[in-house]
Parts: C-alpha cells; sequence; structure tokens
C-alpha cells in the first residue's frame, strides 16, 4: 500500500529536522520588525539619551520602562503567537522554507502555540537566543526548551 508523503517528510516517513542554519537565520529575520517596533515604541514614549566618549565617538540609547515595556513584550509575544496560529510560522521561517510541527502529527492547538512562545523568554536568555540555540544544537530534533514543553518542532515547509 503506497501512502503520499507531506511536504515535511523524507522518505522514510519522517520529518525533515535538518534546519538549524535556516532556523537560526528564521530568528534574526524575526528579530528584525520587532527591533523596529522597540525603535519606535522607544522613540514615541521611551527614554534616549546621546552621550560622547573621551574620543568623540557618539553613543546613543533609548529604553522602555514600565508600561511601554510590558506592551512591547505583550506585543512581541503576540507577533509570534499570532503568526503561528495563522500559518504555523513565522515571516522569518516562511521566508526560509520552514514550519512549526507537533512530533506526534497531531493537529497544532492553541495549547502548543502558547507553551512555544511562552518559553521563549528562557529561550532568549542571556541574550540572543543562546539557550535555545544550546538546546536545538544538542536535541537530535533540532527543539528549542520552548518546542519540548509543547511537543513541537521546526522542520522544513516543503
Amino acid at each position: 500500500m503506497e501512502t503520499e508523503l507531506g511536504p515535511t517528510e523524507s522518505p522514510d516517513g519522517r520529518f525533515d529536522y535538518n534546519v538549524t542554519g535556516r532556523r537560526i537565520v528564521a530568528a534574526l529575520l524575526d528579530l528584525i520588525p520587532l527591533v523596529v517596533l522597540f525603535l519606535v515604541m522607544a522613540a514615541a514614549v521611551g527614554e534616549s539619551s546621546k552621550t560622547v566618549d573621551e574620543e568623540g565617538t557618539r553613543m546613543y540609547m533609548v529604553r522602555l520602562s514600565n508600561g511601554p515595556f510590558l506592551l512591547y513584550c505583550l506585543l512581541a509575544l503576540g507577533y509570534f503567537v499570532g503568526f503561528e496560529a495563522l500559518a504555523a510560522r513565522t515571516p522569518g521561517k516562511f521566508l526560509m522554507g520552514l514550519k512549526v510541527v507537533k512530533l506526534d502529527g497531531g493537529s497544532y492547538d492553541w495549547k502548543a502555540i502558547l507553551g512555544r512562545n511562552l518559553l521563549r523568554i528562557v529561550d532568549f536568555l542571556p541574550v540572543l537566543y543562546l539557550v535555545g540555540l544550546v538546546t536545538v544544537a544538542v536535541k537530535p530534533r533540532n527543539q528549542r526548551l520552548g518546542d519540548l514543553a509543547a511537543g513541537t518542532t521546526v522542520v522544513r515547509a516543503g
């Protein structure tokens, strides 16, 4: 009996998990709109300062505090949750030909979406997804902590 393989499956019926490099680039692409959002919000409601060091180099600092920072965090979380709920992938993953799937082949539900994205906070530590990157590098299915908790991973979309 012959069965048709899905676009993310290899000939032996397994997903193509060999996407670490693509996943890193996708994450960097997804940071671009979030950095722009941060800068816009910081310019509108944040704090900024400019300093000049002894050599004449200008340095600028922007930051969000309290309510605006919380709003930014919620919008950033909404970016990931919204795109993954609608399309099982963020714009960065789309551009890199990736998508999020459940390991057991089941339907991708709100519990998985929220679980994997709430743990982005831990995966991001100490900076730029270092915990997530290490976890992806050592797990055979290239899963970060959020994926492990949600029973998901990122695979080639086909």
